[in-house]
């Protein structure tokens, strides 16, 4: 341990998530790797020792400055995240084979664990709908949940016993530098503050597509409301190679031109049927992976991938690894995601690549504004509730999830479905936090470029020169730097979002 230092740490922390991103990458593509997680995991051990964590620590008090203590505390962050997925490992792999291998059966249909979200967005019959709630609902019992609770119990020990932590609550604040019951207090006031603009989105939208009342409607009828396939005719995926093409080519982002980055958008029954975007290299080696469906949710998809290879691809490669590599919060990947799926949105966008009627056109960025407020208000609602969940120690108790989310939301959420439903991390709260950072980013982009920035390659080198910086910075800092303004979700007071 004599020989131990902060560069070492740092080269293995970086060399096991480049192997984990190719695992992660073969695996979409439903090509078998030779390696699992906890193979890669101690095969650079450093990161996983105890004794690391003391000697980090030990390295932040006698750093030399604040930066070098930030940069210090970032690894030690990292490896603590490398010790919790060393834990889970075991556990992880077996739920990916389960999920993999898993069938639900709705009237004569077998569909795989991995496509029921896909399955129920595009199921027009409620009946089927209805059906699908009650098989994967034993699936889940039966099979998934044991395996997700284990996880997470193995989270909580791991922060509390061998870090030290009073809860997971208290883990994510310290690494992502966030006050969480402040921020809880905002997102309390936020639902209070677009309630009427979002009853009066939903209830008429639920009625029209659904065909039934807004009240006790189950969270799965939500998945086929928000997929808005009426105008699924403009966005085939025989043109979605050219439609993101388009898109980006007025920045100076050529896909055709690109080595660092790669689009597979084949349609494949071995794939994965989640859009990702994986950094191999960060920036040098980008993958972006999408199983189109057909239709609206494509473009969403894909355009959300694309701004993650977008900003990855930009970083600047002679930045110091852990601000290329890591991050405190994925915040801010996260808004240049959000910032270009939010062209669905754009008037102008969807008049002039997707080849809409601007009627139409007008009808959809309305539709997908209410989408995108039923969204942001489901993960308020995630939020709150695991705050509740860690913080009252409670982990076996579904209630809290149940609660905050039909609160927030309008729908039903089943109690057998909320260990599927979290996330490591508090990622609900990265995407709260992303959404607002689109908001800022966009009217900034609006503002400076008009709403056919997307054409301005001056509106490219000013996302490129952002982007530069990598992870560095949190996402409010980026912000205010390059837009004068801290994050902020949308508003929706007006009655753009209303059908």
């Amino acid at each position: 341990m004599s020989q131990l230092t902060v560069e070492i740490v740092m080269e293995q922390i970086d060399a096991v998530h480049r192997e984990l991103a190719r695992m992660t990458v073969d695996q979409l593509m439903g090509t078998p790797s030779a390696l699992n997680t906890l193979d890669i995991l101690q095969s650079r051990p450093a990161p996983l020792r105890p004794k690391t964590l003391e000697f980090l620590r030990k390295s932040m008090k006698s750093a030399g400055s604040t930066e070098e203590a930030e940069r210090i505390e970032r690894i030690m962050f990292a490896c603590m995240d490398l010790v919790v997925e060393e834990e889970t490992a075991s556990l992880g792999d077996m739920l990916r084979f389960y999920m993999e291998r898993g069938r639900m059966h709705v009237g004569g249909e077998k569909i795989p664990a991995l496509e029921v979200v896909p399955w129920l967005q595009a199921q027009a019959d409620f009946d089927k709908r209805e059906a699908m709630q009650k098989e994967n609902s034993i699936f889940l019992k039966g099979i998934i949940n044991p395996m997700l609770l284990g996880m997470l119990e193995l989270t909580v020990r791991t922060v509390t016993q061998r870090f030290g932590y009073d809860n997971y609550v208290r883990y994510a604040e310290a690494k992502k530098q966030v006050d969480f019951d402040e921020t809880a207090g905002i997102m309390r006031r936020y639902l209070d503050t677009t309630k009427d603009a979002y009853l009066a989105g939903i209830v008429p939208w639920v009625e029209e597509i659904i065909g039934r009342p807004f009240s006790h409607l189950s969270r799965y009828h939500a998945l086929y409301l928000v997929r808005i396939r009426r105008f699924d005719e403009y966005f085939s995926v025989s043109d979605l190679r050219e439609l993101i093409h388009r898109t980006f080519q007025g920045l100076g982002f050529v896909l055709s031109a690109r080595t660092d980055v790669t689009t597979d958008l084949t349609v494949s029954s071995t794939k994965n049927p989640n859009g990702i975007c994986i950094g191999v290299e960060v920036p040098g080696q980008v993958h972006v992976l999408v199983n189109p469906v057909g239709g609206l949710i494509d473009a969403e998809t894909l355009l959300h991938e694309m701004g993650h290879a977008y900003f990855i691809s930009h970083f600047n490669p002679n930045l110091p690894v852990e601000y290329r590599r890591l991050y405190r919060s994925p915040a801010l990947d996260e808004t240049y995601a959000f910032f270009f799926q939010d062209l669905v949105e754009n008037e102008y966008w969807l008049t002039k690549i997707a080849g809409m009627p601007s009627d139409k056109a007008k009808e959809l960025a309305g539709l997908f504004r209410t989408k995108k407020l039923c969204l942001i208000r489901r993960h308020i609602g995630k939020f709150l509730a695991e705050k509740e969940l860690h913080e009252s120690g409670e982990i076996k108790n579904p209630e809290p999830y149940c609660r905050h989310l039909e609160d927030a939301t309008g729908f039903v959420y089943e109690p057998v479905g909320y260990l599927i439903d979290m996330e490591p991390d508090f990622y609900a709260l990265d995407y709260l936090m992303a959404w607002g950072g689109a908001h800022v980013l966009r009217q900034f982009i609006e503002m400076r470029f008009g709403m056919g920035w997307f054409e301005k390659p001056e509106a490219g080198e000013f996302l490129k020169e952002m982007a530069s910086a990598g992870r560095r910075d949190p996402l409010e800092k980026a912000l205010v730097s390059f837009c004068g303004e801290k994050p902020r979700l949308p508003e929706f007071t007006d009655t753009e979002g209303r059908r």
